[in-house]
């Protein structure tokens, strides 16, 4: 491809690699500590693209809320809810961001899941504080109300006395997340699976709450949704100026605008619950049906909007038509603008407070953040003047 000038090249960094960019091809550089000299080979930006997907999927997310435990204690976490039975072996589970999961093995051959929350010293951000307590709660209020595929919690211990954080133990569900098998399946299989989702996403939407809010932190809840929704995006971009965090935004504007539309948010009277995290990593699912919906610790008792699924930048229609939602109105989709700030808000914060290896999602989100709420401002723009 001839030699290229330093200008002409995009400086991609990936962990202990990097990426130089050139029009459509990539060189990717490998530095190589020991015979300190650069390998280079260059390789078609598709071929780029396969190895960043594969290799990004089969590594380890580490994050530093993750609090791994000795084989004694987790062999004491299991004999405190399951003895007389033993625990034969266990590993742990790598798909997740936040919580440390394992799979256990008991001496009966039953396979179940072990989480255990961050260590107490632990900085998290402002909505994950006692999001384990928002977990097994939310878990148990979707069986409760049944026809909602979710694992039954088989234990829940918050005194704190073993590991010194709370844990719980799940039942395994069938089959893999839709995340590590999506490859594999056919279009039509995705949509179907995705349809089905919204299907049962709607049956947790059905679920009333008792007040709006964080369901772990009373300082978050109340009787009506605006003034609740105004103190968790505060609460976040607080969390954003201690992390030194920048959001690319203007945010003393972005409280302006919130404010302005608040007549949009008075349309949500009933708190629901809301999953808030059911992306493919979140979906089990065998033989193109799902078996599952896990990881419920984000719930929160507010707008069934708030769902992935109405996220208007990926606009997951097989969802929506599952969900049963046809076109929103112009207030809905204003708050289906809002949420997705304050999704992508507390995405860019990732980064900081869990100390990931690259940049990447905040990037992505900061990106995001932008766009969104370029959109409200426009909007906003454009009624009032």
């Amino acid at each position: 491809m001839g030699c290229p000038q330093p200008w002409e090249l995009a400086f991609i960094p990936y962990g202990d690699q990097f990426f130089l960019q050139q029009e459509h091809h990539i060189v990717l550089v490998f530095l190589d500590p020991i015979k300190s000299h650069f390998r280079q080979f260059v390789i078609n930006l598709m071929t780029l693209n396969h190895y960043l997907k594969h290799h990004r999927r089969s590594k380890k997310m580490e994050s530093l809320t993750k609090n791994r435990q000795s084989r004694e204690t987790i062999a004491k976490m299991v004999e405190q809810y399951f003895t007389p039975l033993k625990m034969e072996h266990f590993h742990e589970l790598t798909e997740g961001y936040f919580n440390m999961a394992y799979e256990i093995h008991l001496s009966d051959g039953k396979e179940l899941i072990l989480k255990i929350a961050p260590p107490k010293e632990t900085r998290v951000m402002t909505y994950e504080r006692n999001i384990m307590f928002s977990e097994v709660e939310a878990m148990g209020m979707a069986a409760h109300a049944g026809g909602i595929p979710v694992p039954e919690v088989l234990g829940y211990d918050d005194s704190c006395t073993i590991c010194g954080s709370p844990y719980f133990f799940m039942e395994k569900l069938e089959g893999k997340s839709l995340h590590s098998v999506k490859d594999g399946l056919t279009p039509e299989q995705i949509e179907s699976i995705y349809a089905e989702t919204g299907r049962i996403n709607r049956k947790i939407n059905a679920i009333s709450c008792p007040t709006f809010g964080y369901p772990g932190q009373r300082e978050f809840q109340g009787e009506e949704w605006y003034p609740v929704f105004r103190r968790m995006m505060e609460a976040g971009v607080k969390d954003a100026e201690q992390g030194n965090v920048d959001l690319k935004i203007p945010v003393d504007e972005m409280r302006r605008c919130l404010d302005r539309d608040r007549h949009v948010f008075d349309e949500v009277r009933e708190p629901k619950l809301v999953h808030w995290d059911c992306w493919d990593g979140n979906i089990f699912v065998r033989s193109g049906r799902v078996t599952g919906i896990i990881d419920w610790e984000r719930s929160i008792w507010g707008d069934p909007l708030m769902e992935v699924g109405f996220r208007t930048y990926s606009d997951n229609i097989c969802f929506q038509r599952g969900y049963g939602m046809g076109s929103l109105t112009e207030s809905q989709e204003r708050r289906a603008l809002w949420y997705d700030v304050y999704l992508m808000l507390l995405v860019a914060l990732e980064c900081e407070y869990r100390k990931y290896e690259t940049m990447d999602t905040y990037d992505y989100a900061t990106q995001q953040l932008v766009k969104q709420f370029g959109k409200i401002r426009k909007n906003l723009t454009c009624r009032h003047f």
